[in-house]
């Protein structure tokens, strides 16, 4: 499922295309080709790879006005140094518009030793390869959002063989995005080495509002994916990680001092032993984490623990959650609670723990699936009910507990781009589509009351262009929890509907990020829906979304 492909879409077209008349109209494109193909020397802005404008990213920079794009040519850029992004501008690789994942052509290649920093809001990075920033002394990150800088997009990139892949340190009054990068072998020496994604913010330093989406992280010695905070203070908040590939990696994700983040529709694989002799485990809270939602993941094999709630010498962890994840294949335990690493019940419904007996506890005589260990008191973590078969579909006797409150909403979100193949295509060939994309409309109401068998409701969506129409029938479940923009703005529910007449399981997540019209750190609202064979997803475009949790 490619979760907001169309937040990043009319984002980099609003970037690449100039509309009408005013600043927009007058952004300039700058060129760059360290070589001058025609011999005729470097002619400022540049019309074209044949006919650069600079031989270097860093001249066209400095050259550049905000507003302006820059177009690096196919070829390798290595040099000795740093690139200093200190203007909000659109930088675009060779690559621009090609999932970083998916076999590419010829790369516009970043080899230089102290990467790249970013001091500018709504900056746009798209189809590059960022490596070898070795220098620890500087910074060894590939790419560097620095403090307060909000808004940028890292899209589309392959970032490797650094000592960190991604720094973040950015403020967050908007969104950043970093989506559809392969972040692999940042294991250069250095601090922090080995992670595809790291921060640490010091005292006076917050890291809020990141989305990272549809990524692959391969073989980052440390972690995937790591958030902290050492200012008890300014906890790192408002994280969505979702819809991401995770394969050999130290650890897969982790939090400490981190506020509202949710982990969705990840595959974590063959995590390994970090190289920092660290715990060895798929998603960790480490301590002073409150709001962790980890929904629809499949934790699979490699590390010794799929999900650790850890005691780390400070504040137990809180309101940490799991749900429909399947959890199969860890050497000591699926589920791993400190002693003092959660305060209160850890609310672990519904999860399939590899086996219909449920996992392996003192208090489920005849469990044989992956442990579930919170020792001493072994009634912290409640595991039941579980999924007596793999998610998706298998069912969960009794359910997750459903949250009382309602969530309505209504609009319109685009209509994804396909290829003959049934992939989606590049951003290229959807701006060279005179007739852009179709619009998909949805209108639905879901409430649950204290008491109640089950949520009741109902749902009608519309894809015209791809032909698909869908009626909600029942409701299973509603979970209001935390999501990008704050503590209960992000809801899931799932059901039966008719999908063209034919009954199918059906999935809906949305984010309720702000009234119309108005400017909120996550951004517009979002609606995502997944049957059997059909999903879409995207911000609204027009509409709205309300969800009120009962207190």
């Amino acid at each position: 499922m490619r979760k907001l492909l169309a937040l990043t879409v009319l984002a980099l077209i609003m970037s690449l295309v100039a509309v009408g008349s005013g600043p927009t109209a007058a952004a300039t494109t700058h060129w760059v080709n360290d070589t001058d193909p025609n011999g005729g020397g470097y002619s400022p802005p540049g019309t074209s790879c044949t006919d650069p404008g600079y031989a270097t990213l860093q001249s066209a920079i400095n050259a550049a006005s905000a507003g302006d794009t820059i177009r690096v040519c196919d070829g390798t850029y290595a040099f000795i140094g740093l690139v200093s992004v200190n203007k909000s501008v659109t930088l675009l690789g060779a690559q621009a518009g090609v999932d970083a994942c998916a076999a590419r052509g010829a790369e516009s290649v970043l080899s230089n030793s102290q990467g790249m920093s970013v001091s500018a809001s709504d900056v746009v990075i798209d189809g590059f390869t960022v490596e070898n920033s070795v220098v620890a002394a500087f910074t060894g990150y590939g790419i560097w959002l620095n403090p307060g800088v909000s808004g940028t997009q890292i899209v589309n990139n392959i970032i490797q063989d650094n000592i960190v892949g991604v720094g973040l340190a950015n403020a967050g009054s908007s969104q950043a995005l970093i989506q559809h990068n392969l972040l692999q072998n940042n294991n250069s020496p250095g601090g922090a080495s080995g992670s595809g994604i790291y921060t640490d913010q010091f005292v006076g330093g917050q890291v809020t509002n990141v989305l990272i989406d549809d990524n692959c992280f391969i073989n980052n010695d440390n972690a995937g994916v790591g958030f902290s905070s050492t200012d008890i203070l300014n906890p790192t908040s408002d994280i969505e990680i979702s819809n991401n590939s995770f394969d050999q990696n130290g650890r897969g994700i982790y939090f400490y001092n981190t506020n509202n983040a949710t982990v969705h529709d990840n595959s974590i694989t063959n995590s390994t032993v970090p190289t920092d002799g660290g715990t060895s485990v798929a998603i960790a809270a480490f301590g002073d984490v409150n709001g962790l939602t980890i929904l629809n993941n499949d934790l699979l094999t490699g590390a010794l623990r799929g999900i650790r709630v850890g005691s780390f010498l400070v504040n137990p962890n809180s309101n940490v959650e799991a749900h429909l994840n399947n959890i199969v294949g860890f050497a000591l335990a699926g589920l791993f609670v400190d002693p003092g690493g959660h305060a209160g019940t850890l609310n672990a419904d519904c999860n399939w723990w590899g086996s219909p007996t449920g996992p392996t506890h003192p208090n489920n005589p005849g469990g044989t699936g992956d442990d579930v260990i919170d020792a001493p008191t072994f009634d912290v973590a409640d595991y039941t009910p579980w999924l007596t078969a793999a998610a998706p579909g298998g069912p969960c006797i009794g359910g997750i507990p459903n949250t009382p409150g309602k969530v309505t909403g209504g609009g319109q979100i685009e209509d994804p781009v396909f290829s003959p193949l049934g992939d989606l295509i590049s951003l290229p060939a959807i701006m060279a589509s005179t007739s852009g994309g179709a619009q998909a409309n949805f209108g639905f109401v879901i409430q649950f009351a204290s008491g109640d068998p089950a949520p009741k409701g109902n749902l009608v969506y519309n894809d015209k262009g791809a032909g698909v129409r869908i009626k909600a029938t029942s409701y299973d479940t509603l979970i209001i929890g935390n999501g990008i923009c704050g503590a209960n703005t992000h809801a899931t529910f799932t059901g039966t509907a008719n999908v063209n007449g034919t009954p199918k399981s059906m999935t809906v997540e949305v984010d309720d990020c702000g009234e119309p019209g108005s400017t909120t750190p996550g951004g517009p609202d979002t609606f995502s829906i997944t049957t059997d064979n059909y999903s879409n997803s995207g911000p609204l475009i027009s509409g709205n979304i309300q969800i009120h949790k009962t207190p």
